[in-house]
């Protein structure tokens, strides 16, 4: 026992060796020593409820060994040790960083999620309604160092589970067990239901820069995808009958899809699947029924803008994202040139627009890659309209064109070995690592040595095939550009702002004109016949066969049975 206090009597009479700290000791007094007695008498039907234990917390881990064995070359990539028609599991056991901590990652495919508005708005129904009913459970888990997750992503449900493994497969259990069993009580349906809402009218009440991305996600997306107004407009007509009917239908055939990371072994991760498995018990998913990632691709010379008001009628700031399109995700070639020319314009463009004009505080620029396709965006937020930041935009562009041209080889190259440096920086933790296979899984291209490669790519350019790039993609001049703008306008505003463009008009005015692109923009009022117009891409495709990532030790098994 500790008793702390502020008053204390002083009367030390010995001092402690190394700090000289004072103090004394003495028996406990009798008094006191008999109301102790008298307490620890007290059976446990008297004794107060305020001193109570806490109840044993069963996720607390027993075992926090890690096996660590020397390893000349850590990796790059998990090993798939099951793939067949009902599940694949993907398993990296930690070879780098040593703890006792893993992540569960499970993806559920189903293609009826995206398959309507409604039915997109039923599964994040379900989803928080899963995690409500887990929030008592779920408690002693997060007290324990465990965490969980239920949401959708693009390929259909997502559960994710991290933490300390010893005790991990109990929480993964529970969840799924919840996610099959989940009984729907009508008070807490209307209480989730309202906070959703809740969260769509709050959403459309953010900052404009927020907001800009879902619009170019849309008007990227050929199909099964979807704006919060379209989601809101689906939510006053979802029934509780309805999500209990859509929860059966959406786990009654799935395709399983497991990665296992961290101090798990083998064995660890099979488990996981086929308690997956066996909890769910969903019929098989035709592989032919798989949602295809696809983006819609820009034809050359395009122009396009979309206008959008914002709903919230006190919001002052404008916003801008345009975005130029360079060709397909899995060009290396494409990717590898957008990422240079970020490492040499970010910094210059950000001086242009934010410091010198003073557009806005929000001004970021850089790649922005979709399913299958790939860009480069600038993304303003300011007081000032659309319009005017979009022509900034052009004029920036049109001054780099001779920025880059007159750039010596020098500069050249060392912009070079700064992107490689950064492109091979090592992973700092579990969670990174994890999350750098989970996005190659789920993106299909299977490119866990994404970095590596590219940086060998880079290393082979040349400073005239960049400045090609640059005038076929981005120049202003040029004929072959496919660029896209969303504009986001707000309904008031700031004090002094027409002022203050007047005299930024006036400067722009005096430079050379970057040509008239934000005003010919053609612009998209029916978003379905634009996209009718463009051509969708094929899916995602592998770096390597699937197979080639199997287990060894797994396939011969297999082969031997």
């Amino acid at each position: 026992m500790v008793i702390v206090s502020r008053n204390y009597p002083g009367n030390w009479d010995q001092k402690e060796e190394w700090y000289g700290t004072e103090y004394r000791h003495e028996k406990i007094p009798e008094d006191l020593m008999e109301e102790c007695k008298k307490a620890f008498a007290v059976s446990p039907k008297d004794r107060l409820p305020a001193l109570h234990l806490p109840h044993k917390n069963q996720f607390i881990p027993n075992k926090l060994e890690v096996e660590k064995k020397e390893v000349v070359e850590p990796a790059l990539n998990p090993r798939v040790l099951r793939n067949d028609g009902i599940a694949r599991t993907w398993w990296k056991k930690d070879d780098t960083f040593w703890v006792p901590r893993a992540n569960v990652i499970v993806s559920l495919k189903t293609p009826l999620i995206y398959a309507s508005a409604e039915n997109n708005v039923k599964a994040r129904l379900f989803s928080d309604l899963v995690r409500d009913a887990l929030e008592e459970y779920s408690y002693d888990a997060e007290l324990a160092g465990l965490q969980y997750n239920v949401s959708l992503d693009s390929r259909g449900l997502f559960l994710d589970v991290s933490g300390y493994n010893d005790k991990l497969p109990v929480l993964l259990e529970q969840v799924v067990t919840t996610m099959r069993d989940l009984d729907i009580k009508e008070d807490r349906f209307e209480i989730i239901r309202e906070r959703l809402i809740r969260g769509y009218s709050n959403w459309q009440l953010q900052s404009s820069y927020h907001q800009v991305g879902h619009y170019t996600n849309w008007l990227n997306a050929p199909e099964r995808d979807f704006i919060v107004e379209e989601l809101a407009a689906e939510l006053p007509s979802v029934t509780l009958e309805g999500v209990g009917l859509f929860q059966k239908q959406m786990l009654g055939q799935v395709f399983i899809e497991v990665y296992v990371h961290g101090n798990m072994y083998r064995e660890d991760a099979l488990k996981a699947t086929d308690m997956v498995e066996t909890i769910l018990k969903p019929r098989v998913l035709p592989k032919a029924q798989w949602p295809i990632l696809r983006s819609l691709i820009p034809t050359k010379g395009s122009n396009y803008v979309f206008r959008r008001t914002l709903k919230d009628p006190k919001n002052v700031n404008h916003c801008v994202e345009t975005w130029f399109y360079v060709g397909s995700r899995e060009d290396r070639g494409v990717r590898t040139k957008t990422l240079l020319l970020d490492q040499m314009l970010r910094e210059p463009a950000f001086d242009q627009l934010r410091t010198k004009e003073q557009l806005g505080y929000i001004v970021f620029s850089g790649p922005r890659a979709f399913s299958t396709t790939y860009g480069f965006r600038f993304l303003i937020q300011s007081e000032m309209t659309p319009e005017f930041l979009d022509s900034r935009i052009e004029a920036f562009l049109m001054r780099y064109t001779d920025t880059l041209e007159n750039m010596s080889e020098t500069e050249f190259e060392g912009h070079k070995r700064s992107l490689i440096v950064r492109r091979l920086e090592k992973l700092r933790n579990l969670d990174q690592e994890s999350t750098h296979h989970w996005k190659q899984i789920t993106n299909e291209y299977y490119d866990f040595e994404l970095a590596q490669r590219d940086a060998a790519q880079i290393k082979l350019l040349t400073k005239a095939e960049v400045i090609e790039f640059f005038g076929q993609h981005f120049n202003p001049a040029s004929s072959q550009r496919s660029r896209l703008s969303i504009h986001l306008q707000a309904q008031s505003k700031a004090e002094g702002v027409d002022k203050r463009q007047e005299e930024a008009q006036k400067k722009a005015d005096e430079e050379p004109s970057p040509g008239d692109a934000v005003k010919t923009a053609e612009k998209i009022t029916d978003v379905r016949l634009y996209k009718a117009g463009l051509a969708a891409s094929s899916g995602a495709r592998s770096v390597k066969d699937i197979h080639e990532y199997e287990d060894m030790n797994v396939a011969l098994e297999g082969m031997s049975g």
